[in-house]
Formats: C-alpha cells, sequence, structure tokens
C-alpha cells in the first residue's frame, strides 16, 4: 500500500489520538491534529516538527460541524491529500439514566457519533477523486454487544461501527478502505476513572496493534486478542449473565 505520509488525527492531544500521530510523525510527514486542547497540540507539533514532520494544529470541537469541514479542507490543501483520516476523538460518561439524566447523553452522542461523520465525511469526495486513502474511525469492543452501566457509550460505539461498514460498502469500487478500530481496555487518560477493567492493555502496547490493522486494511479489528474471542461469546449469553458479568459502570464522565 501507499505509505502513510498525509494523516489527519482527532483527539491526538492524547491517547490513541497522540500515540497514532506520534507513531508516524517522522521525517516527511504531514499532520493534522485535532483537539480542543490547543496547548497539548502546539507542545506535540513542536516535538513532531523537531523530527521533520510538518504539523498543522486544528484546536476545536469535533462535533462542530463547520469548524470540522474547514479544518478538513484546510488540511487537504495544505498537504495535497490525504492517506490516512483517524477518527478518534471520543467520551464515556458516569452512568446517571436512572436520574435522567440526558444532557450527557446528547453531549457524548455529539462526539462519539457526529464527531466521526464530522471528522470522515468531508474527505470523502477528496480520497474518492484521488482513488486512494484509508478511512478509520475508532468505534469500541462496546459496540459489539450492549452492556449495562453503559447504555449511551455503547449505543454510540455501534453506531459507529455500522457506519463505517455501509462506508465501505459504499467506497467498494473507489480504491478508498473505510474501516473501524474496536479497542477493548487500554489505560489512556479516557479510562482513569474506569473501575474494573479486564484484560487492559497499555496505551503503548495497542498503538502498534492498531497500526498493523490500519497498513493491512483490515475491516473491523477488536482488540486485546482475549476481547476479541469474548466479543463472540457475549453476543450469546442471556441478558441475565451480562448483567452479572460485565464490568462496573464508569464513576465519572471523561473526555
Amino acid at each position: 500500500m501507499t505509505a502513510i505520509r498525509r494523516l489527519f488525527v482527532t483527539g491526538a492531544s492524547t491517547g490513541l489520538g497522540h500515540g497514532l500521530a506520534d507513531h508516524y510523525a517522522r521525517d516527511g510527514a504531514h499532520l493534522g491534529i485535532v483537539a480542543r486542547r490547543e496547548s497539548l497540540l502546539r507542545e506535540h507539533a513542536k516535538a513532531w516538527t523537531g523530527r521533520g514532520a510538518r504539523v498543522e494544529v486544528y484546536a476545536g470541537d469535533v462535533a462542530d460541524t463547520d469548524f470540522m469541514t474547514r479544518a478538513a479542507g484546510t488540511f487537504w490543501d495544505a498537504a495535497g491529500g490525504v492517506d490516512l483520516v483517524f477518527a478518534n476523538a471520543g467520551v464515556g460518561i458516569a452512568n446517571r439514566v436512572r436520574e435522567g439524566e440526558a444532557a450527557e447523553i446528547a453531549w457524548l452522542m455529539g462526539i462519539n457519533v457526529v464527531g466521526v461523520t464530522n471528522t470522515v465525511v468531508p474527505f470523502v469526495p477528496r480520497v474518492v477523486e484521488q482513488g486512494s486513502g484509508i478511512l478509520c474511525a475508532v468505534s469500541s469492543a462496546a459496540g459489539h454487544q450492549p452492556l449495562p452501566g453503559r447504555a449511551a457509550y455503547s449505543a454510540s460505539k455501534a453506531a459507529v461501527t455500522t457506519f463505517m461498514s455501509a462506508l465501505r460498502m459504499d467506497l467498494a469500487d473507489t480504491g478508498v478502505h473505510a474501516m473501524t478500530i474496536c479497542p477493548g481496555f487500554v489505560r489512556t487518560p479516557l479510562t482513569e476513572d474506569t473501575p474494573d477493567m479486564p484484560f487492559a492493555i497499555e496505551c503503548e502496547e495497542a498503538i502498534p496493534l492498531m497500526v498493523g490493522a490500519i497498513e493491512a486494511k483490515q475491516d473491523t479489528f477488536t482488540f486485546p486478542w482475549q476481547i476479541n474471542l469474548l466479543k463472540e461469546v457475549m453476543t450469546r449469553v442471556p441478558e441475565s449473565v451480562l448483567r452479572r458479568l460485565a464490568p462496573a459502570p464508569r464513576t465519572k464522565s471523561s473526555s
């Protein structure tokens, strides 16, 4: 495949987004990095520029459609195309459904679902005309099977997986590949308040797994292997069993 040198990454300030951008930030690379915390983005840009990469910083909210459309267009013009779009920005919320808490759910859906479509869709006509490119969204193993205490999060990630699978079929004859990464528990700032994380791995372990899946152009990649195996079981067990085995829900919201 064509070497990945031009990439646009959301949620690039910390966690998986930062790790993936850091992996590709080398001499000759051109990165567009998006997050809300501009100071962190500027720090990363300085470090990566020192390696010989060119870095464009876009500080803003992925749920803002106009902002993301402008960022996509600006980066495309600056880089002369894109090899990889990595829609990674996401949030998690505490379980407050029984309390009738709808505002946080709306916030989560805006970032986890609309943020993905805002990231990917503006690039679609451009990469189709280019005849190449990978559009990759980060979903979650929780999107394979709804879990108690994670109604909104599970639903948002199922939506991402479904959208990207359908998009892949829409783009089948264009040279463009749409795919989904579905991590289990990875130790990042997003998961630091999660009380129970079975089979959790470090971010440094996750990055080469994701890079391998992206460069192999897999369709839907779930990791680590224990979670990939477990998802086949979880989709078949009764809800009564899921309620007993599911990890404890979040106690705090985080992004």
